[in-house]
């Protein structure tokens, strides 16, 4: 009863007391479920990030590793590569160097890596490296395309072509260097001239054979003809009186023939050939002179050297075709033909006073200039070409003297 009596009394202030204990237990009952409701929805926002992050990161890797196979092949096209390529910085140090190059410069590999390119080009001086960068920095789209020689670590001088590029890679500058040999290819082109200056050998000795039988074979038998005709004129003209008259035809006949044949036998190769080039020069300019009615200037200083027959026909053939261009192109009014001796060369120009071209128009790799250039090339020169519109065009063959004949005269 004591107990009871002091424990379970219930007054108004106790169940007071009690209803206030129950309302913040209720109270925090629901903030209690209300953190943890928030805790879960913020764990689930935190897996779902989790989640992404994972897999933004494996997108990433598969992306790297995508990337890394894609540089090794790359890495292995260019090892493989035929080309050589270089990556050279601004002052000119070689930083990168692919097989091909190390193999075509003769190299081991890693020893061109940090070279100067004055190692391998040695006309290669700073001031043309500068200009070279600058010109391939200020046109990164149109690389530079030009053909030069490599100097190898054995001393032997290597034939390229030779391919400039600007790259912007990882904050740096270089110059992209691609190299491509044409010691093949040159082999190649010198085989094609010497067995095209074979063809053009017996193709000039074929028609000398066939001049002089034309001219000795026909001509002996039109000079027979001839003979007969007259003959007969004498014999029978007085029998029958349009005799004569057919036989004076016969012989106007006989003689077109004769001329016939001698323009013929000088168009497969002129005799005066046989006097020496000068005369030759001299005698196509009144020849030319004559058909075009173009004056034309002949300028031939005194004891020429002797020449091969192969060189004295070569530029001989030169002038024929010059003034074949004069003539249907040039529109010209006077015509000038030089011969000089300049550092052991023979030098031929022809210059007119026409109405000119762009060299680097269609008309500048005409057959005829691509052909006049070869027969240059065929007998170890070179031919250079002036032009400009309005201004007339002067051609300059450059042809070696033979060495042979110098040495007969001397």
């Amino acid at each position: 009863e004591q107990l009871h009596a002091r424990w379970m009394p219930l007054t108004p202030s106790h169940f007071i007391e009690s209803t206030k204990l129950w309302k913040n237990l209720c109270i925090l009952l629901l903030v209690m479920l209300l953190a943890c409701f928030a805790i879960v929805i913020w764990q689930r926002r935190q897996q779902q990030a989790l989640e992404q992050a994972l897999l933004a990161a494996r997108e990433e890797l598969a992306r790297r590793v995508e990337e890394e196979e894609a540089l090794r092949l790359a890495q292995f096209s260019i090892d493989q590569s035929t080309v050589g390529i270089l990556w050279v910085n601004w002052d000119s140090r070689v930083r990168y160097a692919n097989r091909a190059a190390e193999s075509m410069l003769g190299y081991a590999p890693g020893q061109v890596v940090e070279r100067p390119l004055i190692d391998f080009e040695p006309g290669l001086h700073m001031d043309r490296w500068l200009n070279l960068w600058k010109n391939a920095r200020s046109s990164e789209d149109s690389p530079q395309v030009f053909e030069t020689h490599c100097l190898r670590a054995d001393g032997r001088l290597l034939p390229v072509d030779v391919s400039l590029s600007f790259l912007r890679f990882r904050d740096a500058e270089y110059l992209v260097v691609f190299l491509t040999d044409v010691s093949e290819r040159r082999r190649a082109h010198e085989q094609l001239r010497d067995l095209s200056a074979h063809l053009e050998s017996v193709r000039e000795e074929e028609k000398a054979h066939i001049a002089r039988e034309v001219h000795d074979e026909l001509g002996q038998m039109l000079t027979v003809l001839k003979l007969e005709t007259s003959m007969c004129e004498l014999a029978y003209a007085d029998l029958d009186p349009g005799l004569s008259e057919r036989l004076e035809s016969m012989k106007r006949l006989i003689a077109q023939l004769f001329q016939l044949v001698r323009d013929v036998a000088t168009a497969l190769r002129p005799p005066i050939l046989d006097a020496g080039i000068a005369s030759a020069i001299e005698w196509q300019a009144r020849r030319f002179e004559a058909r075009t009615q173009i004056p034309c200037l002949v300028q031939v200083p005194d004891n020429l050297p002797a020449l091969s027959d192969a060189r004295a026909t070569g530029m001989f053939r030169i002038l024929q075709e010059a003034l074949t261009n004069v003539m249907r192109h040039a529109q010209a009014h006077t015509v000038e033909i030089s011969l000089t001796l300049q550092d052991g060369m023979m030098c031929m120009s022809i210059a007119d006073d026409g109405q000119g071209f762009v060299i680097e128009s269609g008309r500048a790799v005409s057959f005829g200039l691509v052909g006049m250039r070869e027969r240059v090339l065929m007998l170890g020169g070179r031919l250079e070409l002036d032009s400009e519109v309005g201004e007339g065009t002067t051609l300059r063959a450059y042809i070696p003297l033979d060495t042979i004949a110098q040495e007969r005269k001397q």
